[in-house]
């Protein structure tokens, strides 16, 4: 879904690599002609460069560093399902518990309660933003008007909401700026399957410019980590692949 216009049209696609999240953007012209600008981090991977909180490394530690991994990797498995859900129920689709885990259908009724409780006038969902000024790009869950304040929302399904997580949000906003006319009064997170009443943890966040000016800095520790050093490399890690391969046999 999207109601928003851009100032320019573009397309953007996750770039082929083996680490990290990148994008190739493209410009497209009046006459929908493609020129690529460039390939650009994505706002998650800039913000691996933010200080790991005690809990998480304690975390790690406990669970072993392959079996976090894993239990990391399944979380996100789980989190595109509820996503994908979230999007139909936003079109108007309805859902059957069936082929969700507990866990998940009750993160999945939750949003559901939250939509009912706010009544949030979607602008946007599922939208890929970049920005050239800040050199980065992403995928934001949503574009919407809470109590008609035009606000960034992100679905978390994560157990808390942590600290970097206002800075992914104001880089969305940044970027939704940076190439529309709109104008974002406030972000906000959303907790699927929170330990309360509600079933739900709703964090508004008006000082999103303050955040990134935050993020701003942990974006050139990220350069400073990533492309300042001799030994590494000056170019994204992005792989150029042939889309189909068959072998020389003489």
């Amino acid at each position: 879904m999207n109601k928003i216009n851009f100032k320019k049209q573009y397309r953007i696609e996750l770039a082929k690599t083996l680490s990290q999240h990148w994008y190739s953007v493209y410009g497209i012209n009046n006459k929908g002609k493609e020129k690529f600008l460039g390939h650009f981090v994505s706002v998650t991977t800039i913000l691996n460069a933010y200080p790991t909180s005690e809990h998480l490394v304690k975390w790690v530690a406990d669970q072993g560093f392959h079996e976090s991994r894993q239990i990391r990797d399944e979380a996100g498995r789980s989190g595109t399902k509820i996503h994908i859900a979230i999007e139909d129920l936003i079109a108007g689709a309805e859902l059957e518990e069936t082929g969700y885990t507990t866990e998940e259908w009750v993160k999945i009724n939750s949003f559901a309660d939250w939509y009912e409780e706010y009544n949030p006038e979607i602008l946007a969902t599922e939208l890929a933003i970049f920005s050239k000024k800040g050199k980065y790009a992403g995928r934001v869950d949503c574009l919407a008007k809470i109590n008609g304040e035009l606000t960034v929302l992100d679905w978390k399904s994560s157990k808390s909401i942590h600290e970097s997580f206002p800075l992914q949000f104001s880089a969305y906003a940044q970027a939704i700026e940076e190439n529309t006319d709109l104008k974002i009064v406030q972000t906000g997170c959303l907790q699927l399957g929170a330990q309360n009443k509600n079933g739900y943890r709703f964090v508004i966040y008006p000082e999103w410019r303050d955040h990134y000016e935050v993020f701003e800095n942990v974006r050139t520790v990220w350069e400073y980590d990533n492309f300042s050093s001799k030994k590494n490399p000056k170019e994204p890690p992005v792989l150029v692949l042939p889309v189909k391969r068959k072998l020389k046999i003489n």
